[in-house]
């Protein structure tokens, strides 16, 4: 009885390691991405600033500056977006991040019941060790005695 239960657990306890590594790598392109993006975001806010000195720098024609205005205000437009889908990435990278916390605190959990009952099997199996030498023991006794 104790010997299935014992597989079973050890079953459950190697799911859940599998899911734990699953989650693992889900965090990890999860976290690639938002590095790319951030890089992105970086590029993408120099680029914006650049616009912003050519404007500055005064001495354009009108439809440099109108072609300038358009680019800076496209790339307003992506740093906006960017930020977004930058700040959604984070927020799955936390949701991951507490998941495999969650699968992490299960496989610990399977382990320590699968070391418990071993510690009990083990236990009980050295009982029934000691039981039969001293059943042994009695029987050489009494056979000695007769």
């Amino acid at each position: 009885m104790v010997d299935s239960k014992l597989r079973a657990v050890s079953k459950l306890q190697k799911i859940a390691e599998k899911q734990r590594e699953q989650q693992g790598m889900l965090l990890e392109q999860l976290r690639h991405q938002a590095e790319h993006y951030q890089q992105q975001l970086e590029l993408l806010g120099e680029l914006h600033s650049g616009c912003a000195k050519r404007v500055v720098s005064g001495a354009c024609s009108s439809v440099v500056l109108q072609n300038t205005a358009g680019a800076r205000t496209m790339l307003a437009g992506a740093l906006n977006h960017h930020r977004h889908e930058k700040a959604v990435l984070d927020a799955e990278c936390e949701h991951s991040r507490k998941q495999l916390e969650v699968c992490h605190a299960k496989v610990k959990g399977l382990e320590n019941v699968v070391e418990r009952w071993q510690k009990k099997q083990q236990y009980e199996q050295a009982r029934q060790e000691q039981k039969r030498i001293e059943e042994i023991i009695n029987a050489r006794y009494k056979k000695s005695r007769l």
